[in-house]
């Protein structure tokens, strides 16, 4: 299947063509190019990443640890176990057939403080209890909250920069995406065993009030720039 999809996308990739502006390598060209640490100035932009990051981050954060908790400590059947991993998955992606649809009808924000919300609500669903129905619904709610900040923050990423600085600015938060992914996923089996799977969860908490925090500058910064273009 993963096959499948691969030639799919090398189908659909083959008829594409790029209608935005042609880069040239000249240095003429390229002094529109504001230098990184100019561009990530902007509120906006760390918004933008840390949505991702965080969501990304403590997504692959729980999603990796709770098949170990699950089958290896609590012994819940590989059955029970492989459900609650696809009902996760389905929830991570399904509702990508709706999400850009909202962005555009609520915004950017309201769709990022629903998905930390329903992030808030995995939390809450795995510390009550160990039960099958705790596991499934807070991987459902953890996939959803994902999606929810993930294309949030990654739509939001264009407007942050101009046409010529992309390549630089989607390199940085790719970097910043995918290395924190990597290094929640790998760091999960060693807290599971270490600490434990309620301060595994407790440990989330910090990441999603820096996504808070960042919003609250955002909006801030948005704000105070009103009020100095006012007559």
């Amino acid at each position: 299947m993963v096959t499948l999809v691969g030639v799919l996308a090398l189908a659909c990739l083959l008829f594409y063509q790029d209608e935005g502006p042609v880069l040239k390598a000249s240095k003429v060209e390229r002094m529109g190019i504001r230098p990184l640490p100019i561009i990530l100035r902007q509120s906006r932009l760390w918004v933008a990443c840390g949505a991702a990051v965080i969501g990304y981050a403590l997504m692959s954060f729980i999603m990796t640890a709770t098949p170990v908790h699950m089958h290896h400590i609590e012994h819940h059947s590989l059955e029970d176990t492989k459900w609650v991993i696809q009902s996760h998955v389905i929830a991570m992606y399904l509702p990508s057939l709706i999400s850009g649809y909202l962005i555009a009808r609520l915004g950017h924000t309201r769709i990022m403080l629903a998905g930390l919300a329903l992030y808030c609500l995995t939390l809450a669903l795995a510390l009550a209890g160990r039960d099958l129905l705790n596991y499934w619904s807070a991987l459902v709610m953890l996939g959803v909250g994902w999606n929810f900040l993930f294309v949030a923050g990654t739509s939001l990423l264009p407007g942050c920069y101009r046409p010529e600085e992309r390549f630089t600015v989607q390199s940085f938060n790719d970097s910043l995406v995918f290395g924190s992914q990597a290094l929640a996923s790998l760091g999960a089996g060693w807290v599971i065993y270490q600490l434990g799977w309620q301060l595994l969860l407790v440990i989330c908490i910090p990441a999603i009030a820096t996504q808070l925090i960042l919003i609250a500058w955002w909006k801030l910064s948005k704000s105070k720039a009103l009020q100095i273009t006012e007559p």
